[in-house]
């Protein structure tokens, strides 16, 4: 196996990170459910965490993500289990002014969510997101969530052994690698690393003791039937993927490992996910490392230096400096293909957010991405040309 000076530098920054977290005696990640010690259930509606939260996350949320003193949360809970069924719902608004540094009117491409050039700066509009969760029965949880007239999540949860064994049926995101928002532009989206698809499936998860499970199998591939142009179905049935994740909490640390195996068309393409994360008071750490090929129908899969076609990574700090200020700092690289030459993508992105009043928020991106020199061909990967872009975005919820 081949080893190259970008790989030795990634191991020594995640031993690094392994280091400093023991040192520091952290808590596991993510960081809100290492600081009390609950899992992500304790404080979210979705027992795998993410989305809306239940009435100890409100509290939670509005005391600037601590619990006050005299706080009681088992009699919060126990007054909302009260109620057999209920109707919560909650909105989600994010708008964004993107500038560029690189502005060509004449070029006329607008900058969106996940562009990394554009010559006209521009507002857009994120996110716009309304979410129901109806509590039918003891275990029986139904979410919606619809985002500027596009479903993202439809399922159902059955709590089959509360904390310890969760069941998913619908529409929702694969659970891969460190738990992403929707609308987080500056990880993820548009540039490949892990996954942040959303497929129609069944899920189950959960915990036990100091581990952490899940694992789903869903509609590979995303392919359409149609028959007289009208859609029939998500595939058909000839392309199933699945993916798991398994991982643990080993005293400061939260990490673990997670598989993603997809069929779109006459190919697999697997992906895997190693991930790190630690949280000290305000002070949170996380990485993770990924890397995949694809594979015809038929061979097999391998997890040799050949077999291994694209890789990446990123790693990242966040600081709460007061209970309305956070900084934070990321890096990421992107191959898509190693054995092309010059295709190599990295990014910096440094972030301030500031709560100004109850359920809204401001937060200023500095978007550089890293001119790449062995770049090849004209108009062909922009956004290594090392084009910045300033990011205002507003987050308004309830």
């Amino acid at each position: 196996m081949r080893y190259n000076f970008r790989s030795v530098v990634f191991t020594l920054l995640f031993t690094t990170l392994l280091t400093v977290t023991f040192a520091l005696n952290t808590l596991a990640r993510p960081e809100f459910a290492a600081q009390e010690e609950k899992e992500c259930s304790f404080c979210h509606i979705d027992p795998a965490g993410g989305g809306p939260r239940n009435p100890v996350g409100q509290v939670f949320e509005a005391n600037y993500f601590e619990f006050p003193e005299d706080f009681d949360p088992e009699a919060i809970m126990a007054e909302a289990e009260e109620v057999a069924q209920r109707l919560t719902s909650s909105v989600d608004m994010r708008v964004a002014y993107i500038k560029t540094t690189d502005v060509d009117h004449e070029g006329g491409a607008f900058a969106t969510c996940t562009s990394c050039h554009s010559s006209v700066d521009s507002f857009f509009m994120m996110q716009g997101e309304l979410t129901i969760n109806a509590q039918a029965s003891e275990k029986l949880r139904l979410t919606l969530s619809n985002n500027m007239g596009s479903t993202l999540n439809a399922f159902a949860t059955i709590d089959a052994i509360p904390k310890h064994l969760y069941v998913k049926v619908g529409q929702f995101r694969l659970p891969f690698g460190i738990k992403q928002k929707d609308h987080n532009i500056l990880v993820r989206q548009g540039y490949n690393l892990g996954s942040n698809k959303r497929e129609v499936g069944v899920e189950v998860g959960g915990s036990y003791k100091s581990l952490f499970y899940s694992a789903a199998v869903f509609n590979g591939g995303n392919q359409t039937i149609f028959n007289g142009g009208f859609p029939l179905g998500a595939d058909n049935n000839q392309n199933k993927g699945w993916v798991a994740t398994l991982g643990g909490k080993a005293g400061p640390l939260r990490g673990g490992v997670s598989y993603l195996l997809d069929r779109p068309g006459d190919q697999r393409d697997m992906t895997v996910g190693v991930f790190l994360t630690a949280a000290h008071k305000g002070l949170s750490l996380e990485g993770e490392f990924d890397f995949g090929g694809s594979f015809d129908i038929g061979e097999g899969i391998g997890f040799s230096d050949e077999d291994i076609t694209s890789k990446g990574y990123y790693f990242g700090a966040k600081y709460r400096a007061t209970p309305k200020l956070i900084v934070s700092g990321r890096y990421g690289l992107f191959d898509p293909d190693r054995e092309v030459k010059g295709d190599v993508a990295q990014r910096v992105t440094l972030t301030a957010r500031y709560t100004f009043m109850a359920n809204a928020y401001l937060e200023l991106y500095y978007w550089a991405n890293i001119e790449n020199e062995d770049r090849f061909g004209e108009g062909t990967n922009r956004q290594l040309e090392g084009t910045d872009q300033l990011i205002l975005m507003s987050h308004f919820w309830f």
